[in-house]
């Protein structure tokens, strides 16, 4: 049940303030005592990735890169500019969230996994942030609404190698991997994957163990994550808008650089290819319900992520 004793960084206002924002059902609101259960759980991450986009927006449309992991900045940002975030805003403030209601979690980081683009194949340094949560049994599970569009639409048991359906045609799993340069059961790690139909081979997507991660922590992470060259993030634009239908999951749409795609059966439809600014920050407002100043807009000129601005 809800303990009031159990508060995070975030006033009973605010967090009012967000469960109204992405409309989360009344019955599962702080007030109406609801059961910490896997329920709740669930109710919580759909409606946070149905309201709250995945988006790097920040790092390009501003005159200077600034990413604050404050949980009252994120709040203002998500709720009161309703915009988005990336990984590491998106998971501290849900874990936050989950705190408040008196959740028992810990954040920790994961190492995302590279493939293609003309990059170098393996795992990179801690770049992504995850939320676990374990209940009564004990039974644990993972709960990212920061990884985008490959990311799980509910909590996903840490079970090694059970399948579970997500979006679409597409299936999930973990995979428990010991290290067997250590004794049995330390540092043993998840590897999170992917595949987009039973035919098709599994992705690995990225790797996370036991080890509580704190701010200090994620500020390291963020530094580079949001301001090297050789941070993806850094070098396009990324937004996905998850689609909800009563309380599910169903599709997604996808803004990637200058492509528009939507995706509701396990397969990209492209929408638009975006010519110039204007019509990216078009497609922003009126596809992706994301407004931009104008002193963010003018912020993109000269970067790597810019599109023409003329006609």
């Amino acid at each position: 049940m809800y303990d009031p004793d159990t508060h995070s960084a975030l006033s009973a206002d605010k967090v009012d303030n967000y469960l109204r924002h992405i409309q989360l059902p009344h019955r599962y609101w702080p007030q109406q005592s609801p059961s910490l259960n896997l329920d709740l759980l669930s109710a919580l991450q759909a409606y946070h990735l149905s309201k709250i986009p995945y988006e790097n927006l920040a790092l390009h449309y501003t005159k200077d890169v600034n990413i604050s992991l404050n949980v009252n900045d994120i709040y203002h940002k998500f709720v009161d500019k309703q915009r988005g975030g990336y990984c590491m805003e998106n998971n501290i403030f849900f874990y936050h969230v989950l705190r408040f209601f008196g959740f028992q979690v810990f954040l920790t980081g994961a190492r995302l996994h590279r493939t293609g683009d003309g990059n170098p194949t393996g795992w990179t340094g801690w770049e992504h942030a995850v939320n676990i949560v374990t209940f009564p049994g004990p039974k644990q599970y993972l709960a990212d609404v920061g990884y985008g569009g490959n990311g799980p639409k509910l909590p996903l048991p840490l079970v090694s190698d059970s399948p579970v359906h997500n979006i679409g045609t597409q299936d999930l799993r973990l995979i428990r991997e010991t290290n067997k340069s250590l004794p049995a059961g330390q540092q043993d790690r998840w590897i999170y994957q992917f595949r987009n139909g039973q035919e098709q081979a599994w992705a690995t997507a990225y790797t996370f163990t036991d080890i509580e991660f704190t701010l200090k922590d994620y500020e390291i992470m963020n530094f580079f994550t949001s301001k090297s060259p050789d941070s993806f993030l850094t070098l396009k634009i990324l937004v996905v808008k998850f689609l909800e239908e009563d309380g599910n999951i169903v599709g997604k749409l996808i803004l990637d650089q200058d492509h528009v795609k939507k995706n509701t059966g396990g397969k990209n439809e492209l929408l638009q290819i975006c010519q110039t600014e204007k019509e990216r920050v078009e497609v922003l407002e009126d596809l992706f319900k994301l407004k931009l100043t104008e002193e963010e807009r003018n912020g993109i000129h000269g970067r790597v992520s810019s599109l023409r601005t003329g006609p």
